[in-house]
C-alpha cells in the first residue's frame, strides 16, 4: 500500500508528523449549527491571545482513528478501511467539549483545540472498535493509549493555556465518516459514512 509512517492527531505531548499528500482517517463531524459557535470562540480567544491564524470551519471534525498517510491514496487501503468501518455497531454519541487549549507541538504551529470528557468513553470505544476492524482487514490498527478526543479550530505558534469555556460546545453524533484529506489544501472528501443507530 506504500504507506508512510503514520502519527495521527495531536495529543498534549505528541509532536505529530505529516508526510505525503493524502491522509485517510475516521472521524465525526459536527452539524453546521455548531460552526457559528465555534467561530465565535475562535475569534474571542484569537483576540485575547493575539493569534494570527483563522479557524478552519470547513474541515471541523473529531478524529476517531487514522488509517494512514500516503503519497498517493491506494485503492486497497480505502477498500480495507471501508470493510473495517462496516464492522462497527454503536449508538449515537453525545459530545460535549468544555475546555479550550493549545496542544504542544515542538517547532511548529500548535493546534488550538476544544476538548473535554463529554463523550470520551463512547469515542474511545469507537476508536478501539475501528482499530480492531482495521487489524482484521490487515491495516495497521493505530490504537493509541493516549487517545484524546478533540476538535482542532486552528494552528498558531502562540499558546492558549487550558481554559474552561463559558458554555460547552455540544452535539450528538449520529454517524461516523471515512475521510480523505488532501494535506496542505484544507480539503476533506467524504469517502464513506456509517450510521450510529444504537
Amino acid at each position: 500500500m506504500n504507506q508512510i509512517p503514520f502519527d495521527f492527531g495531536h495529543g498534549p505531548n505528541q509532536p505529530g508528523r505529516r508526510r505525503g499528500g493524502h491522509r485517510l482517517f475516521f472521524a465525526l463531524r459536527p452539524p453546521a449549527t455548531i460552526e457559528q459557535q465555534v467561530a465565535a470562540i475562535a475569534d474571542d480567544y484569537g483576540n485575547t491571545f493575539s493569534l494570527s491564524a483563522k479557524p478552519r470551519l470547513s474541515t471541523l471534525h473529531v478524529s476517531v482513528i487514522g488509517v494512514g498517510d500516503y503519497d498517493e491514496l491506494p485503492e486497497d487501503a480505502v477498500f480495507a478501511a471501508r470493510q473495517a468501518g462496516a464492522t462497527v455497531e454503536g449508538a449515537p454519541i453525545a459530545i460535549s467539549f468544555d475546555r479550550i487549549m493549545s496542544f504542544r507541538r515542538e517547532g511548529k504551529a500548535r493546534p488550538l483545540v476544544l476538548c473535554g470528557e463529554g463523550g470520551r468513553k463512547p469515542l474511545t470505544r469507537l476508536h478501539v472498535q475501528l482499530g480492531v476492524g482495521m487489524h482484521n482487514t490487515e491495516l495497521p490498527h493505530n490504537i493509541s493509549r493516549s487517545f484524546t478526543p478533540h476538535m482542532t479550530l486552528l494552528y498558531d505558534r502562540k499558546t492558549v493555556p487550558p481554559t474552561t469555556l463559558d458554555a460547552p460546545v455540544s452535539w450528538t453524533a449520529h454517524e461516523f465518516l471515512l475521510i480523505h484529506s488532501l494535506l496542505g489544501k484544507t480539503e476533506h472528501r467524504i469517502v464513506d459514512r456509517w450510521p450510529l443507530l444504537g
